[in-house]
C-alpha cells in the first residue's frame, strides 16, 4: 500500500514580508537562511484502504532542519527556495504488529517566486506561485511483511498569497496557498510483486503565520508556524474502489538569516 509532502513550505512569503521594506529601499538583496522546525507528520488512511493500511494512522513528531535564501530585486520581486530534511526519527504505523517504533525520514524543497506590495504605513501584500516536492520514507517490519520501506513522493505546482505588518518591534505576516499535488507510493518488495501506485491529483492547502524580529540591519530571527493538509486518491486496479489517504503536517520553527 501508500502515500505522502507539500509538500508546500510556506517560508517565502513570511521572510519576504519580513524584510521587503528594507530590500524596497536598496539595491538587490540576498538573505540565506538556516534554523529548525518541530514537526508533527501524520498520514491517515481510509477505511478502503489497501489490505493492512486500511483505517490506520502513521504518526511521527521529529526535528526538521532547514536551509535556503531569498533574493528581492528593487522593484520587490522575490525568489526564495529552501530545503528541509529530518533528524532521527520513527512511525507507529505498524504498532498492531510489533511493538517496535519503525524509522521514518523525509526531506523537501519549495522554489517561490512572487511579488510584494507596499501599502501605506508599512503593510505589505504579496502574491507568489512556485514548486514543490517531498519524499518520505517509512521502513517496515520485515518479517513479518513481504517489504522493508515504503516511500512516498509527491510533486505539484502551488499559488498563494500573504500579508505583513509591522508589529512588536518587528514584523508579523500570514500566508496561505492552495497546491496541485501528485504523488506516488511504492515498496520494495521483490520483483514481480513490488506495488507501485499513482495517486489522482489533488488540490491541498498550506497556511503560515510568522513573526521576525531584526537583531541588527543584516541579523534577523523569525518565528513561524507552518500547517498543511493534503487528501491524496488512489485508484486501484480492477474493480477494488477508490482509496483515500490525508497526509497532515504541522511545523513549529525558527531560523536565523543574514541580509548582503
Amino acid at each position: 500500500m501508500r502515500i505522502q509532502t507539500f509538500k508546500l513550505w510556506m517560508l517565502l512569503p513570511v521572510v519576504a514580508a519580513g524584510f521587503v521594506s528594507s530590500a524596497a529601499q536598496a539595491q538587490h538583496t540576498f538573505r540565506p537562511y538556516a534554523g529548525l522546525a518541530l514537526t508533527n507528520y501524520s498520514i491517515k488512511f481510509d477505511s478502503n484502504g489497501f489490505p493492512g493500511y486500511a483505517n490506520k494512522t502513521a504518526k511521527s513528531d521529529y526535528l526538521a532542519p532547514t536551509i535556503g535564501f531569498t533574493w528581492v530585486s528593487p522593484q520587490r520581486i522575490f525568489v526564495d527556495a529552501s530545503f528541509q530534511t529530518s533528524l532521527s526519527a520513527t512511525h507507529d504505523l505498524w504498532k498492531d504488529i510489533t511493538s517496535q517504533d519503525q524509522d521514518f525520514s523525509r526531506t523537501s524543497y519549495t522554489v517561490t517566486g512572487g511579488y510584494v506590495h507596499v501599502l501605506s504605513g508599512g503593510s505589505t501584500v504579496s502574491i507568489f506561485g512556485g514548486l514543490t516536492g517531498g519524499k518520505s520514507t517509512l521502513n517496515a517490519p520485515r518479517p513479518p511483511l513481504g517489504w522493508s520501506e515504503d516511500v512516498f513522493t509527491s510533486f505539484g505546482p502551488f499559488v498563494g498569497g500573504a500579508w505583513g505588518m509591522p508589529a512588536l518591534g518587528g514584523s508579523i505576516s500570514i500566508s496561505g496557498a492552495l497546491a496541485l499535488m501528485a504523488g506516488n507510493w511504492k515498496d520494495n518488495t521483490p520483483a514481480p510483486n513490488t506495488f507501485d501506485a499513482d495517486a489522482k491529483s489533488t488540490v491541498g492547502f498550506s497556511f503560515g503565520a510568522g513573526y521576525t524580529y531584526r537583531i541588527t540591519p543584516a541579523w534577523g530571527v523569525t518565528a513561524d508556524l507552518k500547517i498543511q493538509n493534503y487528501a491524496y486518491t488512489f485508484d486501484p486496479t480492477g474493480t477494488a474502489p477508490d482509496y483515500k489517504v490525508t497526509e497532515n503536517i504541522k511545523a513549529l520553527g525558527a531560523r536565523v538569516s543574514y541580509q548582503f
